[in-house]
């Protein structure tokens, strides 16, 4: 039997197999892969000498026999509160560029200028993004990596302004037809105790408060010719200070005047205010509460002047008040503000760098509601801060602590 016939001197079968062999071979040839292009972790550290540079490493995810690149660049961290952003220039150094991987490489690293500052900061974070791979690729969410910026400023500094407002009245020069009664200048070493008492304690002090009130010298002091209460956040929770003249110093009628500089940051909420002084007889709102000024921590360019009075009925009783605001482009944290009461029988003004904003009179609350007036007792004063509360809210991840209010004189007239 002929198993095939011949052409051109080579039998057919043969070439069949030649022709298989050479298909096997093609086999063998294998395309070049794509390797996968990742970050190895996100970056978290102290701002510190230290960490003046943030690493990043990216990795191939196997070796490859092409040259590998990617690009990559700073952007903005736009997740969550706004404070949690770090600022181009003032906290990390902009930066893009492509990384190469030569054939065979698999590890390179992206390194991240962080400018280091004595500044009191929160935690501040700014991304890292790859894009634009060659002979690789990018998948999920590897291609974003954070650098958390941990701030290690603990310590407060005091650098009190120079500028802001001052009234013309003064000690030496007093508002027309007055006298100065009793001032204190905050000028001693220390704090005069022949004025001031601090009251101590915590539990919310009636408004759901976080803060536990100390007489600590961290809490409050005398720096600079002011005084100087501080609200800061501690492992077991926020302290801070409550001073005040009950039994000591104790007015009725004249003109207040208090130069003050105020915190800022949510939860914060800091009052120059005064109770009648048979609070501790007739109680709260009963005795009257008038307030010279209070500051919410997130509106640090807003301040209140606010009276209340009468007695709880239903939740409420009857309070009145107006707002004013910091001038233009600066708030009470910058520069220093006068706070001030206009206060004569029957009638209450109030003023900021001697304007008057709110006025209260007698015929008026008394009609609204049906309470007699309180305001024409003495009345004693409160300085502090307060941490946290049913009107400010809690501290959130932007409120920065320790913080302060500074408070250059208050003066008494009439």
């Amino acid at each position: 039997m002929k198993i095939g016939s011949q052409r051109n001197g080579f039998p057919a079968f043969l070439g069949l197999v030649l022709i298989t062999l050479g298909c096997s071979e093609c086999g063998d040839v294998a395309e070049p892969m794509n390797s996968e292009i990742q970050f190895v972790s996100d970056k978290t550290a102290l701002e510190n000498a230290f960490n003046s540079t943030f690493d990043f490493e990216v990795r191939l995810d196997a070796s490859n026999t092409r040259e590998v690149t990617v690009d990559y660049q700073t952007e903005l961290f736009t997740e969550g509160l706004d404070c949690l952003s770090a600022s181009p220039g003032e906290d990390f150094i902009q930066q893009e560029g492509q990384l190469v991987f030569a054939p065979g490489e698999i590890k390179k690293t992206i390194s991240i200028e962080v400018v280091i500052d004595e500044v009191l900061e929160s935690e501040e974070r700014f991304n890292v993004v790859l894009s634009n791979p060659t002979n690789g690729f990018l998948k999920g969410n590897q291609q974003v990596a954070t650098g958390s910026i941990l701030n290690d400023d603990t310590d407060i500094t005091i650098d009190l302004p120079v500028g802001g407002y001052d009234t013309p009245h003064s000690p030496s020069s007093p508002p027309e037809g007055m006298t100065l009664v009793w001032a204190d200048e905050f000028d001693g070493p220390a704090i005069d105790m022949n004025n001031w008492t601090h009251e101590l304690g915590s539990g919310g002090w009636g408004n759901d408060e976080l803060q536990t009130y100390t007489d600590d010298p961290q809490s409050s002091y005398i720096s600079d010719g002011n005084l100087v209460i501080v609200a800061a956040a501690e492992a077991t929770g926020y302290t801070s200070a409550r001073m005040v003249t009950r039994d000591k110093q104790e007015f009725a009628f004249g003109r207040i005047d208090i130069r003050a500089l105020l915190p800022k940051g949510q939860g914060l909420w800091p009052a120059l205010w005064m109770l009648g002084a048979n609070h501790g007889e007739v109680g709260w709102p009963a005795c009257g509460e008038i307030d010279i000024m209070e500051l919410l921590g997130h509106q640090p360019n807003v301040v209140h002047g606010t009276a209340h009075w009468g007695a709880m009925s239903g939740g409420g009783h009857p309070n009145l008040g107006s707002v004013n605001f910091a001038d233009v482009g600066t708030d009470f944290s910058e520069e220093y503000h006068v706070f001030s009461l206009n206060w004569s029988p029957d009638t209450m003004t109030w003023l900021m760098n001697d304007e008057p904003y709110f006025q209260l009179t007698t015929d008026e609350h008394v009609g609204l509601s049906g309470f007699e007036t309180p305001f024409n007792d003495p009345f004693f004063f409160i300085f502090n801060i307060a941490v946290g509360g049913s009107w400010p809210g809690n501290p959130d991840e932007c409120t920065l602590f320790p913080q302060f209010m500074a408070v250059d004189y208050v003066r008494v007239y009439q």
